[in-house]
């Protein structure tokens, strides 16, 4: 399968049942795809792109538009005795395992 398009993220994301923008999905994807390519050895894009790429570039853009609502990556929540807040954001572990074949490890 070649690389990952805009129609395959919009069709992961709608079986997730998310909805968002488009545009705010293609902003996403652009900057996912090339965060994604900085931290893994990727294939080009014509080239047969193995399963586990394409899944986590799709948990990487739903993980970046579910943070966007929430620009100091803190989420607050209120009970009858006390208010706590949570930090939110940061790496995916599940997309960690399925790029870790793939990392690339800079040497100093």
């Amino acid at each position: 399968m070649p690389a990952p398009s805009l129609d395959d993220v919009l069709s992961y994301l709608s079986q997730a049942g998310h909805s968002w923008d488009s545009s705010d999905i293609e902003s996403a994807f652009k900057a996912e795809k090339a965060a994604q390519a900085r931290a893994c050895a990727v294939p080009a894009d014509d080239a047969v792109w193995p399963s586990d790429l394409t899944e986590a570039l799709c948990r990487r853009v739903a993980a970046n538009l579910a943070v966007r609502a929430l620009p100091l990556g803190i989420q607050a929540s209120m009970s009858e005795m006390a208010v706590a807040t949570a930090r939110v954001g940061g790496g995916d572990r599940e997309v960690e395992r399925l790029e870790g074949p793939w990392r690339s490890i800079p040497v100093a």
